[in-house]
């Protein structure tokens, strides 16, 4: 897993730092979108410091996009290969109600039809709720 993780991040230039490594394969081995407190559980000899600016750097470099679910702290999220440069695919995330995880929709898309004149659109997200298939069958 390691060349994997190394070569997706110098393929972003990404320096492969052991923290960078780390997150990374984080985010590889889990399809949700986690909380900066959610991976620093999976990493307990990290300093939450190092995986904040971990993260920003993921954020800066398009390898993982900022979800706001309505919890209380921002999730972050794997991007597809469709991301590139400032150019994140714009899709829906699903949120389990019972196991609060967030997944990304990436096989759907948003489209804004029309916005009102001399409106700035900075960003918009569409936010599903409900049970994911694990919980709705328990």
């Amino acid at each position: 897993m390691n060349e994997e993780v190394i070569e997706l991040l110098e393929k972003k230039n990404v320096k492969p730092t052991a923290v960078r490594i780390l997150v990374l394969e984080v985010f590889l081995q889990n399809s949700f979108a986690m909380s900066l407190a959610e991976i620093e559980g999976k990493l307990p000899w990290s300093d939450r410091v190092s995986i904040y600016r971990t993260l920003k750097t993921f954020e800066n470099s398009d390898l993982i996009h900022t979800v706001n679910d309505g919890s209380k702290s921002a999730r972050y999220a794997l991007c597809s290969e469709h991301c590139s440069f400032g150019n994140h695919s714009v899709h829906p995330h699903f949120h389990c109600e019972k196991c609060d995880k967030t997944l990304c929709l990436d096989e759907q898309s948003i489209e804004v039809k029309s916005i009102p004149n001399n409106f700035i659109v900075n960003n918009y997200s569409l936010i599903i709720n409900g049970l994911c298939d694990s919980c709705a069958r328990i």
